[in-house]
């Protein structure tokens, strides 16, 4: 076994002790070296209220390549993909269940007829899918019609059980109002078994939401529609008692889109409303409701033309809600329509940021916003987004997991895509007693930086101080048969962003020799495998602070990250190499 370590002199002072045998992309991993994955740091991240208020503009959604994944359609549903109007599985929801594991709801086609669900222990693998609802044959003034079920969604109460709500409709009979409703169904182990279906609402409607309250009260959202005019606008019902009993529906949603006057012209005076699709989170504050929703728009009086969707963000101050009635508007607190979209979706972390998803151009799309679910200073509503999956598709959706991960999922042509999503925000370098060996066994803090390339290879960033030095601990972990990237890395103290100064730059190779200009660095690599069985390499650096313009307790280091392998380049999400405004932030403590 091999431990390669390299050590510089730092601004000229000798070191006493130096090993001249460079390290090699062979080397054996050193036993006494473990490798520590972004895995670990995610499951030992404490959840903090609140903890990046006024820094959430440089907060980013950094996608995990290794864990992007697409379920088959064909698998997704089994027999019935064969069926006409089952031919794709669409709508996925993944909730993160009590007891760690993941389970994610769908339905067939566009229009739904069929729901299941599958579970997973690891966003990996997943069970056979179990079907919770198929067509029901119904007679709907006096003829014969088709009962579907579709836009099934869910949520994960305090007390772990698992309330899932879907509407359905008759096939033939929406047009005309007729034969729709809510149905809602609950676990109470992990979704290994469930209730029978119970009725909670009598009415045509789309795409119901749950939420659970910080009193214990649930609040069920959905798309209000009167199908004959294009009329909708979002209502909501609300239960005391966990789900089992509902109150009568208010209309809590909805913009002000034209009036009516009617297939044969004639005046009717019938205001006609949009705000649909919901999607709302209770913000960190506790007493705010935020929501993310579409407007259906079309050209007035063209109720048989094409339509359109543009999305709108509303607050609601307070837990409870003003009934709109049938002719007001509301809530006033919204930004209308910013941009073109639909399928909006929202996630929030203890920490602060606010998350929202939407489609637009069939692309899956992600945005972060700040712990009031508005735009971070320096942002506005059309811009910063990002687009992580490469399948097309429609109806996305969006969940929390941990203090710094989330799951996105979406369909495309070739199944539901499913991928992790990092949140890299700023981390703290705090006073620790770091060795520069290449061995991170003593580090205390789990802040950490996260990167990776579409080949496979993924790097956490730690950092830590001194008086004298700040300390970077970096963690590549390899693909089995792949080779480790190349990382380039920047660093520059805030405070001299706007100055001539030029950044600290620092190299690494996939062998763990580093080099550097701007300075002289200590550094030592050394080979390692990880839990999973994984190689890669771990280097320490150490980073002169008088390099940094001698920053201190207090001040903040902007962060640079790029990884190169053949023909894979990858860096921090919407970052630029050449502003440091734009990296991340390592603040000292």
């Amino acid at each position: 076994m091999k431990k390669y370590m390299i050590l510089l002199a730092l601004w000229g002072i000798p070191v006493a002790s130096c090993t001249a045998e460079p390290a090699t992309d062979t080397a054996d991993a050193d036993p006494s070296v473990r490798l520590h994955l972004a895995s670990e740091m995610m499951s030992r991240t404490e959840a903090v209220l609140d903890s990046h208020k006024e820094a959430e503009q440089w907060s980013r959604l950094q996608p995990m390549y290794g864990t992007y994944i697409v379920l088959p359609h064909k698998w997704l549903l089994g027999e019935v993909i064969n069926y006409e109007d089952q031919n794709f599985a669409n709508y996925p929801r993944i909730k993160k269940m009590a007891n760690g594991e993941y389970i994610m709801f769908y339905h067939g086609g566009q229009y739904g007829s069929r729901i299941w669900s599958t579970i997973s222990p690891d966003l990996k693998t997943w069970s056979t899918p179990v079907m919770h609802y198929s067509p029901v044959a119904v007679t709907v003034d006096g003829e014969d019609d088709w009962r579907r079920f579709v836009n099934m969604d869910a949520v994960v109460l305090k007390s772990g059980e698992i309330l899932a709500v879907c509407s359905y409709r008759a096939a033939g009979h929406y047009g005309e109002g007729k034969d729709g409703g809510l149905m809602l169904i609950r676990s109470k182990d992990n979704g290994r078994t469930w209730t029978e279906p119970q009725k909670i609402y009598d009415g045509v409607n789309w795409e119901a939401y749950l939420l659970e309250l910080p009193d214990g009260r649930i609040q069920c959202y959905f798309t209000d529609p009167i199908p004959q005019t294009r009329n909708s606008g979002t209502s909501l019902i609300v239960s005391e008692d966990g789900g089992h009993t509902w109150g009568r529906k208010i209309r809590v949603s909805r913009q002000y889109k034209y009036d009516y006057d009617g297939p044969n012209t004639e005046y009717t005076g019938q205001k006609i409303y949009t705000d649909q699709m919901p999607c709302f989170r209770v913000l960190n504050d506790g007493k705010t409701i935020a929501g993310f929703l579409e407007a259906r728009l079309e050209t007035p009086l063209s109720v048989t033309g094409a339509s359109y969707c543009k999305m709108s963000m509303v607050w609601n101050d307070g837990l409870d809600w003003k009934d709109l009635g049938e002719e007001s508007e509301g809530p006033e607190r919204r930004v209308t329509n910013f941009m073109k979209g639909g399928s909006g979706y929202m996630a929030t972390f203890p920490s602060g940021e606010v998350v929202i998803s939407c489609n637009s151009d069939s692309r899956f799309m992600l945005k972060v916003l700040d712990r009031n679910a508005e735009c971070p200073p320096g942002s506005i509503w059309i811009e910063d987004w990002m687009y992580p999956f490469p399948g097309k598709g429609f109806w996305g959706s969006i969940e929390t997991e941990s203090p710094v991960t989330m799951i996105g999922a979406m369909h495309d042509d070739t199944g539901i895509q499913i991928e992790r999503f990092w949140l890299n925000h700023r981390i703290d370098a705090s006073d620790e007693m770091i060795s520069v060996d290449g061995n991170a066994g003593e580090w205390k803090t789990v802040q950490a930086l996260y990167l990776a390339s579409e080949s496979g290879t993924e790097t956490i960033f730690r950092a830590a101080k001194d008086a004298e030095n700040l300390y970077l601990a970096v963690e590549t972990a390899c693909p089995e048969g792949n080779k480790c990237h190349e990382l380039y890395l920047r660093l520059i103290s805030s405070g001299e962003t706007s100055s001539k100064t030029s950044p600290v730059t620092v190299r690494i190779l996939p062998s763990g020799e580093v080099s550097a200009t701007g300075m002289q660095p200590v550094w030592a690599s050394s080979a390692a495998e990880a839990e999973d069985g994984r190689n890669g390499m771990v280097t320490e650096i150490a980073v002169p602070l008088s390099a940094l313009s001698h920053a201190s307790y207090g001040d903040d280091i902007c962060f640079y990250a790029k990884a190169v392998s053949s023909g894979d380049t990858a860096s921090f999400s919407l970052s630029d190499q050449e502003d440091p405004d734009s990296w991340q932030r390592i603040r000292l403590l």
